[in-house]
C-alpha cells in the first residue's frame, strides 16, 4: 500500500473519530441540560408548605428552590439544602443542624399534581406522611 494512501487512511480515521467524539460530546451535554431544565421544573413542583401530624402535633415544613437547589426546614427556621437520593425519583435527603438524616419523598396525586410528602428520620423509626397546603417557591 503506498505510504500516501496509508497516512490518509490513518489521517480519515482520526479525523472521523474525533468528528464523531465531537457530535457525541454535544448530544451528551444536549441532554444533560435538559436533564437540568426538567429537574428545576420538579424542584418548582415540589416548592411549598406540607403539613404534618405526629402524634397529634402540626409540623409544617417549607421547601423552597434557591440557586437550582431544594432547600427545606420547619416553618420558622433556618433552611438547609435538601439533596437528591441518586436512583429514587423525587427523594431528598437533608440534615438537621445537629446532623439528624432527614428523607423526603415527594408523590404525585391522581391528577399529576405534587401534593403528598413522606418524611422519615430513619435513625428514630419514624415515618409521617404529610399534605401540601401551600403551592410555591416561599420562605
Amino acid at each position: 500500500m503506498p505510504k500516501i494512501f496509508k497516512n490518509s487512511l490513518i489521517g480519515f480515521t482520526f479525523c472521523l473519530a474525533f468528528m464523531l467524539f465531537a457530535f457525541n460530546s454535544a448530544s451528551f451535554s444536549q441532554e444533560k441540560k435538559q436533564e437540568k431544565k426538567a429537574d428545576a421544573k420538579l424542584l418548582d413542583e415540589i416548592a411549598g408548605s406540607y403539613e404534618f401530624d405526629y402524634q397529634g402535633q402540626i409540623i409544617v415544613f417549607v421547601f423552597s428552590v434557591e440557586d437550582g437547589k431544594l432547600m427545606g426546614a420547619p416553618e420558622g427556621e433556618g433552611q438547609e439544602v435538601i439533596e437528591p437520593v441518586e436512583g429514587e425519583e423525587m427523594t431528598f435527603v437533608g440534615y438537621s443542624p445537629d446532623g439528624t438524616e432527614y428523607q423526603f419523598k415527594f408523590e404525585r396525586d391522581e391528577e399529576g399534581k405534587i401534593t403528598k410528602c413522606t418524611a422519615s428520620l430513619p435513625a428514630m423509626g419514624i415515618k409521617v406522611e404529610g399534605i401540601k397546603i401551600k403551592d410555591g417557591n416561599v420562605k
